[in-house]
């Protein structure tokens, strides 16, 4: 997908993400509590709900889906309309840093700015204006990737991605490689699980992910300074 939040919005086609995802092109926001979370979609959703409530322990946060992270600028607006947007002190962004993490952080600082929230000057920071907002691009800011890669990231070190490894080398010499190749390896290993049709989201939920591995520690970081 582009990484250009401020695009305009595209019509929901048949089959297209939004519409898998089960939303609708008009953002329907409702402001609950006085710090957001503004993820890319469903799956994000369920990952960082379930991180907030079985890792952090964090209940002052409200996560909201984009429906696409293209959808970030009429999203932006959306939630200035909201009466209780005078209310929210703090507003954090996550997104995925797919081919180019500085160029989706300068994307999503570029969004921010055309709705008048000040953008942080970093990665995994937050802005001294109100309401604060904050950028996260992950993996790390740094890599190209996506929340997949950090899952992959916190899994590296088990029997399971030993063999995937030699899964992934085996479809290589024949040709085979699965783009993107990240979320390929975390529905690889997902498939390992005892229940093994789940998405990324819903296996945060069910406890899948290694919540308290140390390739989270940026992210829990950033989460809790929001």
């Amino acid at each position: 997908m582009s990484t250009d939040e401020t695009a305009p919005a595209p019509v929901a086609e048949e089959g297209d993400s939004t519409r898998r995802a089960g939303y609708t092109k008009t953002p329907k926001f409702k402001i609950e509590k006085t710090k957001l979370l503004l993820v890319e979609g469903k799956d994000e959703d369920l990952f960082f709900t379930s991180a907030l409530e079985k890792h952090l322990g964090i209940g002052s946060i409200q996560v909201l889906p984009l429906a696409g992270k293209e959808q970030l600028s009429r999203n932006l607006a959306a939630l200035k309309r909201d009466p209780k947007f005078v209310e929210v002190t703090s507003l954090a962004v996550i997104r995925d840093a797919d081919t180019a993490a500085d160029a989706a952080f300068q994307s999503v600082c570029g969004a921010l700015r055309r709705h008048d929230f000040m953008p942080p000057d970093a990665h995994a920071a937050f802005s001294s204006g109100w309401p604060r907002a904050g950028i996260f691009i992950m993996p790390d800011g740094q890599r190209n990737g996506m929340l997949e890669t950090l899952c992959m990231d916190s899994v590296a070190g088990s029997v399971e991605a030993g063999c995937l490894r030699c899964y992934f080398n085996c479809l290589g010499a024949r040709g085979v490689i699965p783009r993107p190749f990240d979320k390929a390896r975390a529905q690889a290993w997902l498939a390992s699980r005892p229940q093994p049709d789940k998405r990324v989201g819903e296996a945060a939920a069910a406890g899948y992910w290694p919540f308290n591995n140390a390739a989270f520690d940026s992210l829990w970081n950033f989460i809790r300074s929001t």
